[in-house]
């Protein structure tokens, strides 16, 4: 309950990072092509900072190794907050890679809740800090909110002064959460560590699985208001609720997507993930009114929890001992090292190939990964 209350408190973090940073983009930004730095900034940390959170775990322990994280966060969001208030574009850029460092360690909860459980409870815990993802795409935008005027400092300096207080919360939270122990220091080295894990056919199909599933749903999602409200000039109303449905489809599933492992197993819902994904192209090509946005973003929510869940569910029922930090670090890196390439070309794509060009350049993507499910070999581990 305690890292369940942590995922959704700390987890806000992202949510208001973003909204944040798109206006801070447009006011504070020397010039147009620069206005998405500082959420570029904000995923190059977590890419950063992923191989480093289990890392530190391993020898810190899994309980200092997340209060460390907080502690992070809460330094970026000090520094957002102060960059605000000066109106400096590149300090508040600086801000939002720590706050990013911070979000690596945050994301680790999911490897440290499926840790409690036994493997044929491991999917179910993931799909529950899933479905936390929800509360904290809603608390995140509140805080944007309510703290946008709150302080005299600056706009949304009460926003950041918001999520500290939450972060305040969430260290104190973490006071009380059971000991969990020191994993021994294996014989191997950690490069020998890394070499094991990266030789285990199972580690490519977990990771794969979460690098495609943030790559394609970056790629589109991070275009989609650009296109809307940019390109075919929709309201900030309808894109708003275009990317708000698109949120809720991602973390929803969560009710049951757990169950839906449990019972498919972790294959076929990739199969079925992959399937949403396709599925989202259809109306995304066809783009011709708001429905067509709309259902493409909510099918694309519910592939992306399904790829995800099954690909994180994979990497903690495969990996165990020393090497499992090894396992959950290079996953990371490469789901969220597939993040940042994508978010940095959804802009260049749009403007230089257009929107139907976009769209079908994640198709390359999900066919190779079909392909990869169909490759490897089956391992007990993954299909339990």
């Amino acid at each position: 309950m305690i890292l369940l209350l942590a995922q959704a408190l700390a987890g806000s973090g992202s949510a208001l990072a973003f909204l944040v940073t798109g206006f801070v983009g447009m006011d504070l930004a020397p010039r147009a092509d620069l206005a998405t730095l500082p959420m570029s900034t904000f995923i190059i940390g977590v890419a950063l900072g992923s191989p480093l959170a289990p890392f530190l775990m391993a020898r810190l322990g899994r309980n200092n190794g997340h209060r460390l994280g907080i502690l992070i966060a809460a330094v970026g969001s000090a520094n957002c907050l102060f960059a605000l208030s000066q109106r400096s574009f590149f300090v508040y850029s600086v801000g939002t890679a720590i706050c990013g460092l911070g979000t690596a360690f945050q994301n680790q909860i999911r490897f440290t809740a499926a840790e409690a459980a036994p493997p044929s409870e491991k999917a179910l815990v993931h799909s529950w800090v899933l479905l936390c993802g929800l509360f904290a795409a809603i608390i995140g935008p509140a805080m944007a909110t309510l703290g946008k005027d709150l302080l005299t400092l600056g706009s949304f300096t009460g926003s950041f002064f918001l999520f500290l207080v939450i972060l305040g919360l969430v260290f104190f939270a973490f006071l009380f959460l059971p000991a969990l122990p020191v994993l021994a220091e294996s014989q191997d080295p950690p490069s020998g560590l890394a070499k094991l894990v990266l030789r285990r056919p199972e580690f490519w199909l977990g990771a794969s699985s979460g690098a495609v599933s943030f790559a394609v749903m970056t790629l589109l999602m991070a275009a989609t208001p650009l296109q809307m409200t940019g390109v075919e000039h929709y309201s900030h109303s309808d894109t708003t609720s275009v990317i708000q449905s698109h949120i809720v489809a991602m973390f929803l599933p969560g009710l049951f997507s757990g169950t839906l492992l449990a019972w498919l197993g972790a294959r076929r819902l990739i199969g079925l993930g992959l399937l949403f994904f396709l599925g989202c192209l259809i109306p995304g090509y066809i783009h011709a009114s708001y429905l067509h946005y709309w259902w493409s973003l909510v099918l694309l929510g519910i592939g992306w929890n399904f790829l995800f869940l099954a690909g994180s569910t994979v990497i903690s029922r495969s990996f165990g001992g020393p090497e499992r930090f090894a396992a959950q670090g290079l996953n990371d890196l490469v789901v969220f090292g597939s993040q940042t390439l994508a978010s940095l070309a959804a802009g260049w794509l749009l403007h230089r190939m257009g929107w139907q060009w976009l769209v079908l350049f994640s198709l390359p993507f999900l066919l190779a990964q079909a392909l990869l499910v169909l490759a490897i070999p089956r391992a007990a581990k993954t299909e339990s």
